[in-house]
């Protein structure tokens, strides 16, 4: 098995709590997701006028600017005291680098500072 390596970009950093109260700060490393097409369907029994409309309403929807969605891949939870520690903590919109090695390492490589 060879490694693997994927983009990400850190889309939220926030504390998180377990069900017995132990806090966390929880990164979340994603990448963009392709979102699927839309479309619409005429109903048969629609109104001739409606046909009409239908075609304009739906090149309105292509035309304006939708913002990007993100899948997770990597979530990372760590203490408090273990953020503390770290000299350059994750910020939001972060460019990085998530590989996993052949031994099941997992390392992180933040692009941009």
């Amino acid at each position: 098995m060879s490694e693997v390596t994927f983009p990400s970009r850190v889309t939220a950093v926030h504390p998180h709590y377990d069900p017995f109260g132990s806090e966390y700060v929880c990164v979340e490393f994603s990448v963009e997701a392709q979102r699927p097409p839309s479309f619409f369907q005429m109903p048969k029994e629609a109104p001739e006028e409606l046909s009409a409309v239908i075609p304009i309403v739906s090149q309105i929807s292509k035309m304006m600017v939708q913002g990007k969605a993100y899948s997770n891949r990597l979530v990372l939870f760590l203490t408090v005291q273990e953020w503390e520690r770290m000299e350059r903590k994750y910020q939001y919109g972060d460019d990085a680098e998530v590989t996993i090695g052949r031994d099941g390492s997992i390392h992180v490589k933040v692009l941009r500072e």
